[in-house]
């Protein structure tokens, strides 16, 4: 239902001779296709063998006033042979710009992180989007929308009843200098049928290119969750740093 609701806005959106649209400000065009991929890779050997891997791409997709993104990311640690750690996370998301800084958008994301006990996550959202600050060296956009959401835990017997929430965001990012940058997103998600079940995301980047498409990346990520899984701790906390390549 979602994806159909926002088919109908592209085309009612899309159509230039609309009275609705024939004063509307224009939509600055951006580059066809983006496409920026991390990893990093940690090892260690002697009183402790602990190895790392984390792994990200994003990678956009304009087409006028929609545009198309797909997001994944994972992290898997092994110490003597075992995974101690281990998270995957993907998102597909449309956006529809209805305005020069406001737009509609669509997402469907699937997460599974067996060391907090779940074992799978999809939640679809739908909202609103807008670029309230936009300088040479600052972006801050804010987002709103509803959700529905469906998980299952890892423990034998768990039934986790889908259910709907809301979803609130800001993504900020910050240029320093004329290279490096510094961003923040937080995302808090309510549960609108159990109000102590409140999900917050936030992700820290800090950003450092050496060439013109390859920079080290920093990432600090913090994931709570106000009712984890049964013996599972409420917060999370990841720190990863490697590689960024953009093309």
């Amino acid at each position: 239902m979602v994806l159909i609701h926002l088919l109908a806005l592209v085309a009612f959106t899309g159509d230039t001779n609309h009275p609705a649209n024939a004063n509307a400000n224009p939509v600055p065009r951006a580059p066809a296709m983006k496409f920026a991929g991390d990893a990093g890779f940690v090892s260690t050997g002697g009183n402790t063998s602990v190895q790392t891997l984390n792994l990200g791409d994003k990678i956009s997709a304009r087409f006028d006033r929609v545009t198309l993104t797909e997001q994944f990311g994972m992290v898997n640690g092994r110490s003597k042979g075992e995974t101690i750690a281990s998270s995957w996370a993907g998102t597909l998301r449309t956006d529809v710009a209805i305005d020069r800084d406001i737009g509609l958008y669509a997402s469907v994301t699937y997460e599974r992180n067996t060391f907090a006990g779940l074992a799978s996550r999809v939640g679809t959202v739908t909202g609103v989007s807008a670029q309230v600050i936009k300088t040479k060296t600052d972006k801050l956009v804010i987002e709103g929308g509803v959700s529905l959401t469906t998980q299952d835990g890892t423990a034998a017997g768990t039934v986790d009843p889908d259910f709907l929430g809301g979803r609130a965001a800001t993504a900020f990012s910050h240029q320093i200098g004329p290279r490096a940058s510094l961003s923040e997103s937080i995302e808090v998600l309510p549960n609108f049928r159990e109000g102590s079940d409140l999900r917050v995301n936030t992700e820290t980047d800090l950003l450092a290119p050496f060439t013109h498409n390859a920079a080290i990346k920093l990432s600090y990520v913090i994931h709570y969750d106000g009712i984890p899984e049964p013996g599972y701790l409420s917060t999370d906390r990841l720190f990863t740093s490697g590689i960024q390549v953009t093309l």
